[in-house]
């Protein structure tokens, strides 16, 4: 009988210590973003713009601190942490303020003597 109480007590200890330790996990965090882009071309025979309204989807994962595009593509994340987000893909690096949702993204390349800039900006929740 003693056995049997001691095997109680140590079970309901266990499972007390594991409550105690456990930690929640943290769900993904769905952003949809409305932005501005402006799309801007340099070449020599002159230089031509366009801009665009776009919503971007994003997932962030804060356990795994992980920044991926709604549909699944992953970024290459180079700050993490509870104010900022920094991350790259396809040479266009992304800034994320968690702090007021704004979203800010730019990227430059030059191929044949032409130069494509991109730039843009908007609010995401």
């Amino acid at each position: 009988m003693r056995f049997l109480a001691d095997w109680r007590l140590t079970r309901c200890a266990v499972v007390i210590f594991t409550m105690a330790v456990a930690r929640p996990v943290l769900a993904s965090t769905y952003l949809h973003c409305s932005t501005t882009r402006v799309v801007i071309i340099s070449a020599s025979t002159g230089d031509t713009s366009s801009r665009s309204e776009d919503n971007l989807s994003f997932v962030i994962d804060d356990a795994a601190k992980t920044l991926t595009f709604a549909d699944g593509g992953a970024f290459v994340v180079s700050r993490f942490d509870k104010n900022w987000i920094s991350a790259h893909r396809d040479n266009i690096f992304y800034e994320f303020n968690r702090q007021d949702g704004t979203l800010s993204f730019a990227s430059a390349t030059t191929k044949n003597n032409v130069t494509s800039t991109i730039v843009g900006s908007g609010r995401c929740g």
